[in-house]
């Protein structure tokens, strides 16, 4: 070892590194995150860390790794999230990675990966891909596999390579059709397929061993479901399907079915009687048929935005029910008493009358302020301070193109919700962000949240917006849990603030 080189490389790395006492010689360093420190380039002396298994080089700015890598023969998991790659370094088919994190760069050039005959894990999420037929080779051991936010058309040719795949996700391409080569998959698992274009799907896909699948955002306007033995979990949101056919054979251990904001005049029964959760909201059903009621292991229900006036009496067999979306339905009063008798622990339909949603006004300013100093009593990375949250508020009102929305009873503010308008490069136009979504704690678990919500993803679609997003706190279970109801996906990106003095 060429002592200069590595007093220069050390001097490098406690730039990123202060642990100085890994640092005695390049044998002393196994891991190393040098992530979101905007490094444009790797000293040419990076290969004497022979010893290195995890190397975390997310959040740069790279374009290519220097030559002396091929020198790192334990190199196992690398991280080259959110660099600038346009091509993948040639240098890493000599490296023995099992995982591999590309995603969030500008690959259009991927051959090497035939060359890396030893990866499980491959994720190339969010790049400029469309063309994947030589993606691996027949030899690779690729478990798990990432390739959503790409402009994949086809994967006819991909499929016969993924034999030991078992985790799959394709969403966010524009994939028109599942084709009969997705029979290779003869150990596919969990399958995401999500905000694509598929309107077709060949039968060798319902042979499957699939556990969880996820077909929501596509073209699907027919569906006749069968057979899926293992399937635990489907996902049919926002489709435009008119019809779904149930044989007897499908998913006889399924637990979840959603199918929300789909274009469904009937209540589709399905034959599992372990299923734990139903999810029909935003339909045209007008009816809940008796055997709702075979479903004796259900804890949660969502028909809530459709046409049902009754509910059938064997609706008192679901003893287990502890979740119940029902608002914004046409309910008689026979049916509130059916609702009673099953009291679920959360319910929309306990929403106190009177409660009205509107634009906030000028004269509800102070009200909001006090409302986020709420939301901000159980968030870690704000304090309250209500004079801030009255400027900020007042300011926000005055802004143009502010959405800000309010929920009453009685006269009073209850809950709230804002929406920004900004500008997406990624989208090309504007996008909604989603802040201070609040409720009152007297007034929570009866859908004030629901509605709150619901209604500026109204005004955010009226707008043309083409998306709308917003930030949760990561400890907050509850709404986490909750935005993932109303149809938001969490993204891999991590939310960074620079305080100015």
């Amino acid at each position: 070892m060429n002592e200069l080189e590595w007093n220069r490389l050390k001097s490098w790395l406690l730039q990123y590194t202060p642990d100085a006492d890994n640092l005695a010689s390049p044998e002393g360093l196994t891991r190393l995150d040098l992530s979101g420190y905007g490094i444009r380039e790797l000293p040419d002396a990076f290969g004497l860390l022979t010893k290195l298994t995890v190397l975390n080089l997310s959040g740069n700015k790279l374009s290519s790794l220097p030559e002396s890598m091929h020198n790192l023969a334990r190199l196992s998991n690398l991280d080259l999230r959110r660099n600038r790659f346009e091509a993948l370094p040639k240098i890493l088919s000599g490296m023995p990675l099992r995982s591999l994190n590309v995603s969030g760069n500008r690959l259009s050039e991927i051959s090497v990966l035939q060359e890396c005959l030893e990866l499980r894990v491959l994720d190339l999420s969010n790049n400029n891909l469309s063309n994947v037929g030589g993606l691996l080779s027949a030899g690779n051991e690729i478990r798990t596999l990432n390739l959503s936010g790409n402009f994949i058309k086809a994967m006819d040719d991909l499929f016969p390579l993924l034999s030991q795949v078992e985790r799959l996700n394709l969403s966010q391409n524009i994939l028109t059709a599942i084709p009969a080569s997705i029979a290779s998959l003869q150990m596919i698992v969990e399958l995401n397929l999500s905000d694509n274009r598929i309107a077709a799907i060949d039968e060798a896909f319902f042979v499957l061993g699939l556990e969880e699948v996820d077909l929501s955002s596509n073209k699907l306007t027919r569906l006749y479901l069968h057979d899926l033995d293992d399937l635990v979990k489907i996902v049919l949101d926002s489709n435009p399907l008119s019809q779904i056919e149930v044989d007897e054979s499908f998913a006889p251990y399924l637990e979840e079915f959603s199918c929300d904001s789909c274009e469904l005049e009937a209540f589709v029964t399905l034959p599992s009687l372990v299923l734990t959760s139903l999810c029909f909201s935003s339909n045209a059903i007008r009816s809940i048929p008796e055997t709702i009621g075979q479903y004796e292991k259900l804890t949660k229900l969502d028909i809530d935005g459709n046409d049902i006036a009754e509910l059938p009496h064997a609706m008192a067999n679901l003893t287990r029910l502890q979740t119940l979306y029902i608002g914004e339905n046409p309910l008689s009063d026979e049916a509130k008493k059916v609702i009673e008798v099953l009291h679920p622990e959360i319910c929309d339909i306990n929403m106190k009358t009177g409660i009205t949603l509107e634009a906030a006004g000028e004269e509800d300013l102070p009200a909001m302020a006090e409302l986020i100093g709420l939301l901000f009593a159980i968030e870690a990375d704000f304090e309250i301070d209500y004079d801030k949250q009255l400027a900020g508020i007042t300011k926000l009102y005055k802004s143009e193109g502010a959405e800000m929305l309010v929920a009453k009873h009685e006269g009073l503010v209850v809950g709230m919700v804002t929406m920004q308008r900004l500008i997406s490069s990624a989208e090309g136009g504007y996008i909604g962000q989603i802040e201070d979504l609040v409720v009152k704690e007297d007034y929570r678990m009866m859908g004030v949240g629901s509605r709150l919500i619901n209604k500026m993803r109204v005004i955010a679609q009226a707008h043309g917006y083409r998306r709308i997003q917003l930030a949760a706190d990561v400890d907050n279970a509850n709404a986490l849990q909750f935005y993932n109801r109303r149809g938001f996906r969490r993204t891999n990106l991590a939310i960074y603030h620079f305080k100015n003095n």
